[in-house]
């Protein structure tokens, strides 16, 4: 259970979002939006008109390192509704906090590896044992799928995870030799090849996960249910479009993910062959299992995760509904 500052803010936050009442929704807080591939589609909502074509205000998306930061950005802005880590939207449900997941946003991980340095005698996992290997943030995804893929390989007791604090850290404690390995996504990942070695992708040992979903207060939810629709049905219209349209998806993610049209040619369209890298917003029971494995490693979870006590499926749409 969560504790101390971290859970207080938040409790402060959602208590004055209930004391403001409904107001005109302007901003959507996003998980590394900008950040990491798969909150493309809310790029593509602003740049496309999609929300406005949905009759939903939002003038501006607010991202956030993930976590509690997102989660306070989110019950914090004019629209509480909003997309994080899994295991962000289950810790603060456990909390005790006023969230239901509604959708799932991405159940592919995407292009994430392990790197090591490529001077380092470290070429595959087994290279680690008595190493240290980094991930971004306590209880974050890139920590559960660490851990995941030490059980996998029987190295769980043989490798010390260590939390940089963020990808960029992670890679500042590498090139000083405070770590042995780190997660590293691109562009860096491509573009620059030779700069770091990649053990495995996480993808290869760990195909299809429920990592990415959006959240809502119960109290939203229950006022607001047509927004609600509305927004899941602007998440599956940006996803449908990526797929659709490659090269104006790479102009768009170029854009606001500020990088070189050109060299996001290079190693963009592999994404559009990633299974699940943009949800329509159903769930997955398989994607769901894997998830519920990697909570209990990070010690989120004491057993199975229950999805039926935490998922409310009633704003998708009735093709995207299924037993969970």
């Amino acid at each position: 259970m969560l504790r101390g500052r971290w859970a207080f803010s938040i409790v402060v936050a959602i208590l004055a979002v209930c004391q403001l009442g409904p107001a005109p929704a302007a901003e959507m807080a996003v998980s590394q939006y900008g950040r990491v591939t798969a909150t493309l589609p809310w790029a593509v909502a602003m740049e496309k008109g999609l929300f406005a074509a949905e009759g939903v205000k939002v003038d501006n998306i607010i991202s956030g390192e993930g976590g509690g930061t997102t989660l306070r950005n989110m019950l914090a802005s004019d629209l509480p509704y909003g997309e994080v880590a899994t295991s962000a939207a289950l810790a603060a449900i456990r909390s005790g906090l006023d969230i239901v997941i509604v959708n799932t946003a991405s159940d592919h991980i995407g292009e994430i590896a392990l790197v090591a340095n490529p001077k380092s005698a470290i070429h595959k996992i087994q290279d680690l044992s008595g190493r240290k290997a980094g991930f971004t943030n306590p209880k974050s995804t890139s920590e559960l799928l660490l851990r995941l893929a030490l059980k996998e390989a029987g190295m769980t007791d043989k490798v010390e995870p260590v939390a940089t604090g963020g990808f960029g850290g992670g890679l500042t404690l590498l090139d000083a030799g405070g770590i042995d390995a780190a997660p590293l996504i691109d562009p860096i990942l491509t573009l620059k090849p030779d700069k770091y070695r990649v053990i495995f992708h996480f993808a290869d040992l760990i195909p299809r996960m429920t990592w990415l979903v959006g959240v809502t207060t119960k109290k939203f939810a229950r006022e607001h249910p047509d927004t609600l629709r509305k927004l899941i049905a602007v998440h599956r219209k940006g996803a449908d479009y990526i797929y659709a349209n490659h090269d104006e998806a790479i102009r768009i993610y170029a854009k606001v993910w500020q990088q070189d049209a050109k060299e996001v040619a290079t190693y963009f369209p592999k994404y559009f062959g990633y299974k699940g890298e943009w949800s329509p917003g159903g769930f997955d029971p398989e994607a769901l299992s894997k998830m519920s494995d990697g909570l209990q490693l990070i010690g989120e979870s004491n057993g199975p995760v229950d999805w039926k006590a935490v998922i409310d499926q009633q704003f998708l749409p009735k093709d995207l509904q299924k037993p969970l």
